[in-house]
């Protein structure tokens, strides 16, 4: 079998093991049988997002923080709040970087601890 086939009662994926002429689901026991499963003919298609999509959620990215919000004050626009995220950087000995970020101008900042 080049695809892997689904149950017809119960939708799990079938095993590849094929016991005489059937393949029987593990999930609910309804045998199929293998010459079915082989001549069936199975479609897809992919959709991709259109750009305007991708617009619309910039926006809304824009008019909210993204992760855990901090007390810090923004030195470009006075914002009282910034969203940050942390990350290892440096060794495993030595402290994570901060990574500060303001939901109303986007100003970045970031700090060694």
């Amino acid at each position: 079998m080049s695809v892997q086939p689904f149950c017809l009662r119960c939708d799990s994926v079938l095993p590849l093991e094929i016991t005489g002429n059937a393949v029987v689901c593990k999930l609910c026991k309804l045998s199929h049988s293998y010459v079915d499963l082989m001549n069936k003919e199975i479609y897809y298609r992919v959709v991709f997002n259109s750009r305007t999509d991708e617009k619309e959620d910039q926006d809304d990215e824009n008019k909210e923080a993204i992760g855990p919000m901090t007390d810090r004050k923004c030195p470009q626009c006075g914002n009282d709040g910034m969203s940050y995220t942390t990350r290892q950087l440096r060794g495993a000995d030595e402290g994570q970087t901060v990574f500060y970020l303001c939901p109303v101008c986007k100003y970045q900042d970031n700090e060694n601890s």
